[in-house]
């Protein structure tokens, strides 16, 4: 059948699975009288056949699977069988010879010996029919342990987000007890009076408590009104595990593995019932050769009824998977909200952090005005000082020039006009001078400080 070469072209080495999903059922009956046109006695053709090709995948275990002892692995199948007859051709397309051997073994065993009669018709048919339950019990085989295998995995993943404790415990009775409050217990005094007595008279009350024989409460002293202060419940300190967005990747894979052996199973399930609808439509044509259907009616019974069982118990598995895959979207789900909430805890601890240093740089800030202030103070003062210096200098300067010998005056102690004119005349137009190069000093160092910052905003905005 041409339609064979759709389910072998997803064979071959390939890097990342092609056509992975790929799968179905073609078959093509010839029975009709009419049909006969179509043989070839030389060959052994009778023209009156029953062709089908289908495709099955199973579970296998595996060595070159990275971190994973199973694999998935597919088998395309051809069968034809000529009712008239019984010549049948088989043609099995696998990776490995888990099948073939698999033909062997059951061809060798004494209890199978209907798979090597082709004496008739009828048998010829029983032997296919058995062929055909080789493939779909290999279809059926190992599921259960792979479906075990992904639930110990996601276990494994996962099993730490239902054990972490997030947040801390919301019992009321816990948020009472954390409170630490002094409660007044009140007593009252016992109606024993306690004295003050020497340890001879305490050891004699004692020992006259004693040859009485009668059991009396020591006298306790107790101050009205004590305090009492409760102890405090220790509080268990909530642990947040260690989780990694690797997580996730892994939790993702274990969905992709699942969805697939799910999509698999969904398959096989379809083709099996079709393959069993198939021959079930065939025995109900007209055409159908009599002494098949006579001979073979048990056989195809059993037949029916172990195909059945074996869409049972896939059936089984895929309800399993179901749960798996709802069990994974909700862990998966679950360590995105812890993720999420370690995150937000991070930033809270980031802001409380921020928040912290901006307090510290407010507090500098607040120290740093105080300064800026006490500095503008004693820049006013030095001003102050400065203009007063500046202002007596030229006069110190010149009455120290005066009072050196460079410029003797008369030895005689008299006011002298002329030596008052002389003297402001020298220290006027000095005092104008220093006064006048000061401002000049200051406009220049001004003028370099506004360029200079001028070109500063230019690179700034460049």
């Amino acid at each position: 059948m041409p339609a064979y070469l759709d389910f072998i072209f997803p064979f071959g080495e390939q890097e990342y699975p092609q056509d992975f999903h790929f799968a179905g059922l073609r078959s093509e009956t010839w029975l009709n009288e009419l049909d006969s046109a179509r043989a070839i006695p030389e060959l052994g053709r009778s023209g009156r056949t029953l062709q089908l090709c289908y495709s099955l995948k199973s579970v296998e275990s595996s060595k070159s699977e990275r971190n994973c002892p199973w694999s998935v692995r597919q088998t395309a199948i051809y069968h034809s069988f000529d009712v008239i007859t019984g010549r049948t051709v088989w043609m099995i397309v696998k990776g490995n010879q888990l099948i073939s051997r698999r033909i062997i073994s059951a061809t060798q065993e004494r209890e199978r010996s209907d798979l090597r009669s082709f004496g008739s018709c009828s048998e010829a048919f029983t032997a296919s029919l058995g062929s055909h339950l080789i493939f779909c019990d290999w279809a059926a085989d190992n599921w259960r342990w792979y479906i075990n295998f992904l639930e110990e995995e996601l276990q494994r993943i996962t099993r730490k987000t239902l054990q972490a404790r997030i947040g801390r415990p919301q019992d009321p009775i816990c948020r009472k007890i954390e409170r630490s409050q002094t409660t007044p217990i009140v007593r009252r005094q016992s109606t024993i009076l306690s004295f003050r007595k020497t340890p001879l008279e305490k050891a004699r009350r004692v020992m006259s408590l004693k040859a009485d024989g009668k059991s009396r409460e020591a006298p306790i002293e107790l101050q009205q009104n004590t305090p009492i202060t409760q102890s405090k419940r220790p509080v268990d300190i909530v642990a947040t595990e260690d989780f990694s967005f690797s997580e996730i990747q892994d939790v993702q894979r274990l969905e992709e593995k699942t969805n697939d052996a799910f999509s698999v199973l969904k398959t096989n399930i379809k083709i099996l019932s079709k393959l069993k609808d198939y021959y079930q439509s065939v025995a109900a044509l007209e055409d159908w050769p009599t002494e098949i259907e006579l001979n073979c009616k048990r056989t195809s019974a059993n037949f029916e009824r172990r195909v059945s069982n074996i869409i049972d118990d896939l059936q089984m598995q895929e309800t399993r998977l179901e749960t798996l895959l709802r069990l994974l979207d909700d862990r998966k789900t679950l360590l995105y909200s812890i993720l999420e909430y370690n995150n937000m805890e991070a930033n809270k601890h980031l802001t409380q952090k921020s928040q912290q240093s901006a307090d510290k740089m407010e507090s500098i800030t607040v120290q740093m005005h105080k300064i800026a202030v006490k500095t503008e103070k004693e820049t006013i003062s030095m001003r102050i000082i400065t203009l007063v210096t500046l202002f007596f200098l030229p006069g110190t300067f010149i009455s120290t020039l005066m009072s050196t010998d460079i410029i003797k005056f008369q030895p005689q102690r008299s006011f002298s006009m002329e030596a008052l004119r002389l003297y402001l005349a020298i220290c006027v137009p000095a005092m104008f001078i220093t006064f006048l190069l000061s401002w000049i000093y200051y406009r220049i160092v001004c003028r370099k400080d506004r360029q200079s910052w001028e070109d500063s905003n230019i690179r700034c905005k460049a």
